[in-house]
């Protein structure tokens, strides 16, 4: 997608090749390794003749990636002795998706009111006028993660950025307007463009989870900290899948913002990459909080995806509203004496039938993994004092045993809530 020879030498260099693959024919089954899908791989390599002869999707301190054919990929491996290694497609992890009831999801109509003529393109002087209401302006997971049946509305997380690694989100929804700090789409080469449009509807909805305002007039749907700021970083198509270069370059971006204090991943699979690892190991090393879907794998042990199973991310599993948790919620591995390892489950939230914003300007429900972690991060930000570890720590001491006493593969700790003397 981003081959762009320059020079005539490239072009005479990538000329004989191809002659010398047409009389050296490559079976498709040459490029796949360990079950990877599709045909992004990571290239060892910072030749810039390399480069420009095969594309850049994203570069890396030791190398680069881009999409290549079976051929091109023999050719790099046996005429210029170049590592090659497949990037593992990710996933996002949501189950089912269902309508919400009175056909809250269908398309809205919302009409601008400008409240302020001297700046009509500033999203915080418009106030919406919505045509569809929610079906629960809290839902019930943000009442559990709250501790309280009765709140009317959330708060929390003022100054504390998240950025929503996803499939873009609706970002002119009236109950994200006004937290959205930056978009951001990294599927389409080494620049992001500044677009993270949602044609999935994932993202929206895990970004309202995290926090949603109520839309202005408090009558939309509220998330866990409705005063958080939003960075939308598009690293999905808009089929759900997600290569994990994107992922990892995104990773850097929001190492680099300076302003972002959390990542919520809802994605994942069943292969570990060295390259969203390096990010992710570098993200915590710069006190940035991640925290990631655990699954949708089911009931065995150590179905935990990655990257939710490295050990400095915080991955999260599923529960229902009777605190149950579903057959197909991932689990990990540990055995009731809680250590951070890889592929350990650490908390387990609300992820059955979760309402939240949706990209049509309605209101949807979903569930999954990917659907309970966003509670956590939102959590996160309102509970945020300044230091990853010890956010995570405050979370761990305020989990309550939902599923059994102690810490258990389904939903680790429990679920995280608010303390009672943090103030609403």
């Amino acid at each position: 997608m981003y081959k762009k020879p320059q020079f005539r030498f490239f072009l005479v260099l990538a000329a004989i090749l191809a002659v010398f693959l047409a009389f050296n024919p490559v079976t498709a089954e040459a490029a796949p390794k360990g079950g990877f899908e599709g045909g992004r791989n990571f290239i060892a390599s910072k030749s810039y003749i390399v480069k420009s002869l095969f594309g850049v999707q994203h570069e890396f301190s030791n190398g680069f990636t881009a999409d290549l054919t079976s051929g091109e990929v023999w050719t790099l491996e046996k005429i210029f002795k170049i590592g090659v290694s497949p990037v593992p497609l990710y996933k996002v992890n949501n189950v089912s998706v269902s309508d919400a009831v009175d056909a809250s999801s269908a398309v809205s109509e919302v009409v601008d009111i400008l409240a302020d003529k001297e700046n009509p393109k500033d999203p915080a002087k418009v106030v919406k006028i919505r045509t569809l209401q929610p079906e629960n302006t809290v839902p019930w997971g943000i009442k559990k993660i709250y501790n309280d049946s009765g709140i009317k509305a959330t708060s929390g997380g003022k100054g504390v950025g998240v950025a929503v690694l996803d499939t873009g989100a609706n970002i002119k929804h009236p109950d994200l307007i006004g937290r959205i700090k930056d978009c951001k789409d990294f599927t389409r080469g080494p620049v992001p463009r500044a677009t993270c449009e949602d044609k999935n509807g994932h993202g929206t909805h895990v970004a309202g989870i995290i926090a949603a305002d109520g839309g202005g007039d408090g009558q939309g749907v509220w998330g866990v900290a409705g005063e958080a700021d939003l960075f939308i970083y598009k690293v999905c198509r808009n089929d759900g899948t997600c290569w994990a270069d994107d992922v990892a370059a995104a990773v850097d971006q929001a190492v680099y913002a300076n302003n972002i204090n959390i990542i919520n991943l809802g994605l994942g699979g069943n292969y570990e990459s060295p390259i969203l690892k390096g990010s992710l190991d570098e993200a915590a090393l710069k006190n940035i909080l991640v925290v990631a879907a655990a699954g949708n794998d089911g009931l065995d042990k150590g179905t935990i995806d990655w990257p939710a199973a490295y050990k400095t991310v915080v991955a999260v599993g599923a529960i229902a509203d009777d605190g149950l948790v579903p057959d197909w919620s991932s689990r990990g591995i540990n055995n009731g004496n809680y250590i951070i390892e890889d592929r350990e489950i650490e908390f387990g939230a609300p992820g059955v039938n979760v309402e939240s914003v949706w990209l049509d300007g309605g209101y949807r429900y979903l569930s999954g993994t990917s659907m309970a972690a966003p509670h956590v991060s939102g959590l996160a930000a309102k509970l945020w004092n300044g230091v990853a570890t010890s956010t995570r720590a405050l979370m761990q001491k305020n989990a309550k045993d939902i599923w059994s006493i102690g810490d258990d593969i389904a939903t680790g700790l429990g679920l995280p809530q608010v303390p009672k003397m943090v103030i609403q």
